[in-house]
């Protein structure tokens, strides 16, 4: 088993920089910092849990997340929460929402509020590659769960949908229509989540003898503004897309305004698929073909595999829940053809 002294060796530091790095105090430069996190995570070190493990328990879990408040207002973060609550609350645990202000980085308030006993355990929003977080936390001797998809060295659970596999069905049905020019707006590029949705946007279109373009994948942000500038940008292309796939419902929102500002019919000039299946999402003219995505489920998983960990069960390492394709009007047979 790694001691710290290894993880010194392996980052050529002392002891009490690599103390330092995982309890977030100190000034440390940003290389040495990251030399340290890879240290841990190549030597898969733990740190010595026994004094944690004799403190009583706080009997609740925690999510930190930057914008809580902003992130309240959207359904599909509003039910993840609830199946965390419910779930927690059915194990004897309380669920602790944090949002980091600007004097404080969102990890600097998670190991905050693991050090002060607030919290036994913790969940990561928005999992990105290369994510420093999980290392921090396990290495800080946190339970962690993070949100989004595996990514390569994580050192925590990750739980999310299964993305890839959700893209391939949307791809799918959109060239069974017949559609050949499908692009794709995605959300920020470094996000665990984004890498495997454009996977399986590019295994589908490989799949069906369809030509990848650069072009066609637009990256956005996550709100129906960018939604909107993603697809005016594709409308204006010399050869438009006749249909789209949005990495979420509010971006797929965005797409469908824009179309319509554009004097196009959607569904009928340019079909639009959505991810996250919102209350919404039935109720657009035309309604949305989208990927529903069980939320409140989500939570349920996180929360039970969390406390699982903080009371020292087993849990897999990855659970990826299936997406399932809810067919509706917002997409049909392209009437033009594409170049």
């Amino acid at each position: 088993m790694a001691t710290i002294k290894d993880v010194a060796r392996r980052a050529q530091v002392s002891t009490a920089t690599v103390s330092y790095v995982l309890n977030g105090t100190g000034v440390i430069s940003e290389p040495t910092r990251a030399r340290v996190l890879a240290a841990v995570a190549e030597l898969g070190y733990q740190p010595n849990h026994s004094a944690r493990a004799l403190r009583t328990r706080s009997h609740t879990i925690g999510i930190v997340a930057p914008g809580i408040a902003g992130r309240l207002a959207d359904p599909a973060t509003a039910e993840l929460l609830a199946g965390l609550s419910e779930a927690a609350t059915t194990a004897g645990y309380c669920l602790l929402i944090a949002s980091p202000t600007p004097a404080e980085s969102e990890d600097e308030l998670a190991l905050r509020l693991a050090r002060s006993g607030r919290v036994d355990g913790l969940v990561i929003f928005d999992l990105r590659r290369n994510d420093e977080r999980p290392a921090r936390l396990a290495a800080a001797g946190v339970p962690t769960i993070a949100i989004g998809a595996p990514t390569p060295g994580l050192s925590c659970p990750v739980a999310g949908f299964d993305l890839r596999a959700g893209a391939e069905q949307a791809v799918n049905h959109l060239a069974r229509l017949g559609h050949r020019r499908i692009a794709l707006i995605t959300a920020a590029s470094d996000l665990s989540v984004s890498e495997h949705f454009y996977t399986g946007y590019r295994a589908a279109l490989h799949a069906h003898g369809l030509r990848r373009e650069a072009a066609l994948v637009i990256e956005a942000g996550s709100s129906e503004d960018d939604g909107v500038n993603a697809m005016q940008e594709l409308l204006a292309m010399r050869t438009p897309p006749t249909a789209v796939l949005a990495a979420s419902d509010t971006l797929a929102f965005g797409a469908m305004h824009a179309i319509r500002d554009a004097g196009l019919t959607v569904g009928k000039d340019v079909s639009v698929v959505g991810c996250d299946d919102l209350p919404l999402a039935a109720h657009t003219y035309p309604p949305l073909t989208t990927l529903h995505a069980p939320h409140r489920e989500l939570g349920t998983v996180l929360a039970r595999h969390l406390i699982g960990l903080v009371e020292r069960r087993n849990v897999p390492d990855v659970t990826l829940l299936p997406l399932r394709l809810i067919v509706r009007h917002s997409t049909a047979a392209p009437v033009r053809a594409a170049g």
